[in-house]
């Protein structure tokens, strides 16, 4: 269990591990690509979604126009 700061005040994880999602590539529509977020937390009471930038431009991750990309 994890205790975060943020904006509104307190939140308390429920839970924390890894996430895997299946996303459609962007270059190619037709195929798929595993997108895989290790040493995540789950937090259940805020309406957004949080992550670390350090560790996804570390990897190769950009944002643009509000949407996270990999290259």
């Amino acid at each position: 269990m994890w205790i975060l700061k943020v904006g509104g005040g307190l939140v308390v994880s429920k839970g924390g591990g890894i996430a895997v999602f299946i996303v459609l590539f962007q270059i190619n529509l037709s195929k798929f690509r595993e997108v895989v977020f290790e040493d995540v937390l789950y937090l259940f009471n805020i309406d957004v979604n949080l992550f670390s930038g350090l560790k996804y431009y570390k990897v190769g991750g950009y944002l643009e126009k509000n949407r996270l990309y990999i290259s």
